[in-house]
C-alpha cells in the first residue's frame, strides 16, 4: 500500500488544528460549568470530540489517495523532440515583464512543461556562450527542477549569442539521429545576428519564440545599479520583436509575446507543438493502480456525524 497524492501531506495541519481546538473548547466548557456548579457529562464531550478527530483524520488519509500496484502495462509512447533556449543575458534581467524578463520565461516554462504529454524536451541557456543544461528527456519534474536553478549567472558576459546555442541545439538533434528540429526560444532578441536565419534554414530547424518584454523597454538592475554603456549611460534594453518575428516566421514556426500585458501564450504553443508530427516513439511501463480512498473518506464522514449527532444526558441542568 502506498500514498499516490503525497503533495497533500501539508493539509494535516487541518486535523491537527480541529483536534487542538476540540480539545481545547472541551477543557474550557468543562472548567467554566464547574465553576457555576452545573454537572457536566465528561464522557460525552470526550467520546465527540474523540470521534469528530478520528473523521477528520480519516479524511485526511483519504486525501493523500491510498493505492496498491495492481499491475504494469506496457504502452508505446509517441511525441516530439524540442530543445528549449533560454536566454540569460543581463538584458534578461529588465523589468518591463514582472518581476524580470527571466523570471517570466520561468514560470512561462513551467506552465508548458506541465501540459506537455509524450514529447522530450532539453533545455539550453545561453548568453555569450551555451551549454546543455539538460539534454532531451520526458521527465517533466526533473526539468522543473533544472528551470529554478537557471539565472543569469549561469555564464559569464552579458551578451545574447543565439546562433551558439542553435548551433549546439542542432548538433545534439544529430546525435540523437532526430527526423525534426524544433526548438522554443525565449529572449529579448538582443542585437540582430545576420548569420542565425540563415543557420536556420540551412539546417531545417523549426522555431516557435517567446519574444520577451516590450518596445518601450526598461533598465536593467545589477546588484545596486544599473547596466551602463561605454559613456556612462544607463542602458535602456528594448524588445527586438521583428528579428524574432521574421526568424519564426521564416523557418516554419510561430512568435508569441511574452509579458505582462499578453495573455497565456503557453496554451497557443501547446497547440502548436501537438500539430508537430511525432516522430519520437519509445515504449513504457505505465503502472496501474487500485484506489482505496473511498474507503477512509466513508469512514470519516461516518465518524464526524457520529460525533455531530452523539446523544448526551441532560445534565447540566442539575446543581451539584
Amino acid at each position: 500500500m502506498e500514498f499516490g497524492n503525497t503533495s497533500n501531506l501539508k493539509l494535516i495541519l487541518i486535523p491537527l488544528l480541529i483536534a487542538t481546538l476540540l480539545v481545547l473548547g472541551v477543557r474550557k466548557r468543562q472548567i467554566i460549568l464547574k465553576s457555576i456548579q452545573w454537572r457536566t457529562d465528561t464522557l460525552h464531550s470526550s467520546l465527540s470530540a474523540f470521534f469528530i478527530i478520528l473523521g477528520t483524520f480519516s479524511v485526511f488519509i483519504a486525501l493523500l489517495s491510498p493505492q496498491k500496484l495492481k499491475e504494469e502495462e506496457a504502452i508505446k509512447v509517441q511525441g516530439s523532440d524540442v530543445y528549449i533556449l533560454m536566454d540569460i543575458s543581463k538584458s534578461m534581467l529588465a523589468e518591463d515583464a514582472y518581476p524580470n524578463r527571466l523570471e517570466i520565461s520561468k514560470r512561462e516554462l513551467k506552465d508548458i512543461l506541465t501540459n506537455l504529454k509524450g514529447d522530450r524536451i532539453g533545455i539550453i541557456p545561453f548568453s555569450d556562450s551555451a551549454y546543455v543544461q539538460m539534454p532531451l528527456t520526458d521527465d517533466y519534474f526533473m526539468a522543473i527542477n533544472y528551470i529554478d536553478a537557471i539565472d543569469s549567472k549561469l555564464i559569464s558576459g552579458g551578451g545574447t549569442k543565439l546562433l551558439e546555442a542553435l548551433k549546439l541545439a542542432n548538433t545534439s538533434f544529430e546525435k540523437t539521429a532526430a527526423k525534426d528540429k524544433n526548438v522554443i526560444i525565449f529572449s529579448d532578441g538582443g542585437e540582430k545576428e545576420p548569420e542565425v536565419s540563415q543557420f536556420v534554414k540551412t539546417n531545417k530547424i523549426k522555431t516557435f519564440i517567446f519574444g520577451v518584454g516590450t518596445g518601450e523597454g526598461s533598465v536593467i538592475r545589477i546588484d545596486k545599479g544599473f547596466v551602463k554603456d561605454n559613456d556612462g549611460n544607463i542602458v535602456v534594453s528594448k524588445l527586438n520583436d521583428k528579428f524574432l518575428k521574421d526568424l519564426a516566421r521564416e523557418s516554419g514556426g510561430n512568435y508569441y509575446s511574452l509579458n505582462n500585458l499578453s495573455n497565456r501564450n503557453y496554451k497557443k504553443l501547446i497547440n502548436d507543438i501537438g500539430k508537430l508530427d511525432k516522430t519520437s516513439e519509445r515504449e513504457e511501463k505505465r503502472k496501474v493502480y487500485e484506489k482505496y480512498y473511498q474507503y477512509p473518506l466513508a469512514l470519516g464522514l461516518l465518524f464526524i456525524l457520529i460525533g455531530y449527532f452523539l446523544p448526551k444526558r441532560k445534565l447540566e441542568e442539575e446543581y451539584v
